[in-house]
């Protein structure tokens, strides 16, 4: 069951989505999930101790091959980036991801917070793609 901290952060990214015109799904986990390009972009909640966190994670690539010259691509873009990182997970998925504070999260920084992560991921999806192959995210819903 979620706290009353997290029942109003959600509610307060509800209404910044509503106001970017964004109509995302909302999966069974509770994330808000929408198209971006060639890219999907989801929005968690989460608590940590006594704050409440907002990750924007990006599904670039799936079943990828993690060969040595992505992996050197992927340590570049991250020191490229403004912020956030470049994820690669063990089942063969690469992200992209930034986490800001909820707890008085504004609509100026979750605005620009999402449209960078959708913008970096969708940026790089197809020059990631082609050196580690791999479906990109749009490749695997349809």
């Amino acid at each position: 069951m979620a706290s009353e901290r997290l029942q109003l952060l959600d509610e307060r990214v509800s209404a910044y989505l509503g106001e970017m015109d964004l109509q995302p799904e909302q999966s069974e986990e509770g994330l808000h999930l929408f198209k971006y390009g060639s890219t999907v972009v989801m929005v968690s909640l989460f608590e940590q101790d006594e704050d409440s966190y907002c990750r924007f994670a990006s599904i670039m690539l799936k079943e990828f091959e993690p060969s040595l010259e992505l992996l050197q691509r992927v340590l570049r873009l991250n020191t490229e980036v403004l912020f956030g990182s470049f994820l690669l997970f063990e089942d063969g998925t690469l992200s992209f991801s930034a986490t800001l504070l909820g707890n008085n999260l504004d609509y100026d920084e979750f605005d620009k917070t999402l449209r960078y992560v959708a913008q970096v991921s969708d940026d790089y999806d197809d020059e990631l793609q082609s050196i580690g192959g791999g479906k990109r995210a749009v490749d695997v819903l349809a």
